[in-house]
Parts: C-alpha cells; sequence; structure tokens
C-alpha cells in the first residue's frame, strides 16, 4: 500500500517537527539535498537552516575566508538558469546602496543529484516577518507592527521613486541582525539557540530517501528561542526574483503569491506600481494582524483570491465581473475553454476583519471574560507533545517590546495547540485592537484595497498616514478587578 502511495501521489512521508520545504520537490530539477557540516565552493560551511520557499532552501554559513555569517541560497536546479536575469532591479544604485535592502555579494554553481544550483551568498538577515506575524503561533506588538509597517512604505516609496516595482511581502522583509552577531562563533549560537532539531526524512516505500534527497530534515533557527535579543527593530527586503521597471514591464504574470494579488492583475492586467501598493496593504494587514486579508485554506489561484477580495471588498466592477477563467483558476482569453468568475454568498467586510484584530491579553493566564487570573484558578493539562511544550512557552523578556506568543496564553484552563473549532471560542476572550488604532487603519486600508487603480494610494502618500504615527492606545477592554480563589485581588488597570 504504501509502494502505491508513493507511486501515485508521494514519496516522503511528513515531516514530524512541523512546516517545512516541499519534500516532494527532492527530485530531478528540485532541491539539492543539504546535511549539516556540507562545506561548498570550499569556505561556505552549513551550520543551521534559515529559511525555505518554492524556489530554494536557505542555509545559515559560516564563510572561513572573512570569517562571517551568511545566508547561503540554494536554488532548485530549474529555477536556477534563469534566477538572477529575473532579479533585474537587484543592480540599481537605489538598492544597493540603501540600509532597507539587501542584495547577494557573492554567487557560485555547485551540481548534485538533482541537477546544476545557483548558491547566491546574502549578508545574513534576521526571522522575516511571516514568522513573526503568523497567527496564533506569534504575534507583533501594535507600536512595533506600525514602525516597521512604515519601514515597508518607506522602502516601497523609494522603489517606485526610481522606477522600480517589487511587491513586498512578509515573507521578503526581514528583521536586521545586531551588529555583534558577526563576532559569535559557532559555539555562542549553540548557547544562545541550542543545538538544530532534526528528523529522519522517511520515505512510504522504506527505501533511503537518498541520492536526491537528504538523509533528514533540519528545522529552521528560531531568533526568538533565546533569551537574549540579537533582533535590531529596522527591517530589510530581500530577494528581487519578481521585480521589473516601469519602463520594462513583465510580459508574463509574475509568481506573486496569490493572496497579494491585485484585483487588476487577478484578472488578466499587467503587475504595476498601483499594484505593489496593494500587496503592501495586504502585508501591512499581516504584520498588525497575524492573518492574511485574502486568503482562505483552499485560496490556490488568481481566481481563488478573487473570491476572497469580493468578501471583503464587495462586488466587482461590471468589466472584471465577465472574466472568464481556466481550471487552473487563471484568467484566458473568450474562446478558451473556461467559466466565468463566480463569488461567494459569504461576506467578510473590511471593517470588520480590521475591528475584529485581536491582541495581547493582560496576563499568560485568563478566564474566558478575558480577565487575569492567578495560575492556580484554571490549572492547565500537561503538554502532550514536545512540540506542545514549545508552543506555551512565552518569549523571553528580552523580546518584550516586540513580539508575544498567543499559544503561550492558558485560556479558561486550556492552551492553544494547532487551529481547531475550539480557537475562534478561545480568541473571545481576546482583547481587540483600540477603536482609535482601528479607525485609522481602516482609514489607511480602505485607501490601498480600490478597485481602480488610479485611485489607490501612490507610496509616497502613504508614508504620512497618521496609523503609521499613532502614539501607542490603550487596551479598549481592561482587566476587571476579580477576588480570586485563593484571596489575591487583581487590580483594574
Amino acid at each position: 500500500m504504501g509502494s502505491d502511495f508513493e507511486d501515485n501521489w508521494c514519496k516522503y512521508q511528513p515531516f514530524e517537527l512541523g512546516e517545512c520545504e516541499d519534500l516532494e520537490n527532492y527530485e530531478p530539477g528540485g532541491f539539492h539535498p543539504v546535511h549539516l557540516g556540507d562545506v561548498y565552493d570550499s569556505h561556505y560551511r552549513v551550520v543551521h537552516k534559515l529559511a525555505f520557499g518554492g524556489f530554494s532552501t536557505v542555509w545559515l554559513a559560516r564563510e572561513t575566508i572573512a570569517n562571517r555569517w551568511v545566508a547561503l541560497k540554494i536554488v532548485a536546479a530549474r529555477e536556477s538558469p534563469t534566477y538572477v536575469d529575473r532579479s533585474v532591479i537587484a543592480s540599481h544604485h537605489s538598492i544597493a546602496g540603501s540600509h532597507l535592502f539587501a542584495i547577494f555579494d557573492g554567487q557560485f554553481w555547485i551540481d548534485g543529484p538533482n541537477g546544476r544550483h545557483l548558491c547566491l551568498v546574502f549578508p545574513l538577515l534576521g526571522p522575516d516577518l511571516s514568522k513573526l506575524s503568523k497567527g496564533i503561533y506569534s504575534r507583533l506588538k501594535p507600536a512595533f507592527a506600525r514602525e516597521i509597517s512604515l519601514q515597508a512604505a518607506q522602502a516601497l516609496a523609494q522603489l517606485h521613486s526610481n522606477g522600480l516595482v517589487r511587491d513586498l511581502t512578509v515573507s521578503n522583509m526581514a528583521l536586521r541582525l545586531v551588529d555583534e552577531f558577526d563576532l559569535y562563533e559557532e559555539s555562542d549560537l549553540l548557547k544562545l539557540f541550542g543545538r538544530p532539531r532534526t528528523a529522519p526524512l522517511r520515505t512510504y516505500s522504506g527505501k533511503p530517501p537518498g541520492p536526491h534527497a537528504p538523509d533528514y530534515v533540519v528545522v529552521p533557527l528560531d531568533f526568538c528561542s533565546s533569551t537574549t535579543n540579537v533582533l535590531r527593530s529596522e527591517i530589510c527586503v530581500f530577494d528581487f526574483d519578481q521585480s521589473f521597471t516601469t519602463t520594462g514591464p513583465p510580459p508574463e504574470r509574475l509568481g506573486i503569491p496569490v493572496k497579494y494579488l491585485a484585483p487588476e492583475v487577478a484578472v488578466g492586467r499587467p503587475a504595476s506600481s498601483a499594484s505593489d501598493v496593494w500587496a503592501l496593504g495586504c502585508a501591512i494587514f499581516r504584520i498588525r494582524s497575524g492573518d492574511d486579508l485574502f486568503f482562505d485554506y483552499d485560496t490556490n489561484s488568481p481566481g481563488d483570491a478573487l473570491r476572497q477580495i469580493v468578501k471583503a471588498m464587495g462586488e466587482l466592477p461590471e468589466e472584471w465581473k465577465q472574466t472568464r477563467f481556466n481550471s487552473e483558476g487563471l484568467a484566458v482569453a473568450d474562446g478558451e475553454e473556461s467559466k466565468l468568475f463566480w463569488s461567494f454568498e459569504e461576506k467578510r467586510p473590511l471593517e470588520d476583519r480590521v475591528r475584529g484584530i485581536v491582541d495581547e491579553p493582560p496576563g499568560l493566564f485568563i478566564n474566558g471574560l478575558g480577565e487575569a487570573v492567578e495560575a492556580t484558578d484554571d490549572e492547565p493539562d500537561a503538554a502532550i507533545f514536545d512540540g506542545d511544550a514549545i508552543l506555551r512557552e512565552p518569549y523571553a523578556a528580552a523580546f518584550r517590546s516586540m513580539t508575544w506568543k498567543p499559544t503561550a496564553v492558558c485560556v479558561a484552563g486550556s492552551h492553544f495547540t494547532a487551529y481547531s473549532d475550539e480557537t475562534d471560542d478561545m480568541l473571545e476572550a481576546f482583547p481587540r485592537i483600540s477603536e482609535p488604532e482601528a479607525s485609522l487603519l481602516f482609514d489607511l486600508l480602505s485607501k490601498v484595497f480600490t478597485y481602480d487603480p488610479a485611485t489607490r494610494l501612490k507610496a509616497e502618500e502613504l508614508v504620512t498616514h497618521p496609523w503609521f504615527h499613532l502614539a501607542t492606545a490603550g487596551r479598549t477592554r481592561n482587566v476587571r478587578t476579580r477576588k480570586v480563589k485563593n484571596g489575591i485581588q487583581i487590580v483594574s488597570m
């Protein structure tokens, strides 16, 4: 049975320690199999995994010549021949000389069992924003979210002022590291973050995964797992493989994640600086809320994304309603086998989504009303799995101004472990975004998410919006005085 499953669908069993790269892409034309301790180009020694994407895996490596830490990006073989050519704006002077952007400063090629791979050497950055603002697993503090959202808007304004277009998503923006990080030795990293967590890569057939796949899969480095904060409050934009100039728009749709697609791009029109602003609006909502605005579990194509947009923004312009989509959800010309666009009856208006943003509760232990309680009031069950125990650990005090972890909050004796039927009920106990901030954020996004690209805010107009400059707002749901069973009072705030 396992062999039939492998032949018809998957070769590799799911990774048991969480998210990882697409294991099925360990095949000819796909990812290069990397092991800890591997040395590339004679002086880049792999120490840990940093990240992964659809086109590459990224590794923490020590460059032995310059004695510095770098991010080594190993591109999938099928993508390697055209990867640098797609990064058309990376060499532009406005990017190369700006602290808001990071470009590769070295490259070489390797041959492996899956083909010939381009390897790019980048300055080492911290976690990308998709890891720091991720639903119930990690959230950014409101003031910090606004601060880095402003930096993202400033980066986009700088690009557009130089005639450059590059969609900004939470996956291509990362926090910079403190300058002292390069002084750390490998032994220092072990003290800070512990040894890399790995698990064997298993096949359904029972055969060894090599030579096309690695012997084991590595959990990416979690920069927030230490008690020492090595992150700076500065973002940096990286990866320019989906970029172009305003004078040379791409002939085909770029590989922009569908949840960031502007509606005009979804219906087949070319990307532009206006569609860049739409993508930034999507990123801002994710940074502040932890959730993607135009996304659901089955959002896989431009047509799917357009249905999510209609849910939040209302009916499409009449012209766009006539767009036909093929079986893959791509807009096509009349005459091709296709179907007219259709939308859901369900609506989730933008204003409701904004005002529903969940914020940090008054303590790690709260009851169903959102009131802080003593830990002994609702003693949680012990964690069954190691992964659950990690989720329950709050971020260290050193990260207090940046991040907080919803899964570390115990709600009426229960912790989040994953999204489930109980998730929404538990989130009801959390406070919501303050009224003043919600009004300003809704105003900002309403001017970004317009169907007519011509009426959309320009990037240089975005940076002056008052939401970015809002003083820290108080919570809308205060802690109420309550006598707990051990006689201790929770004082009102």
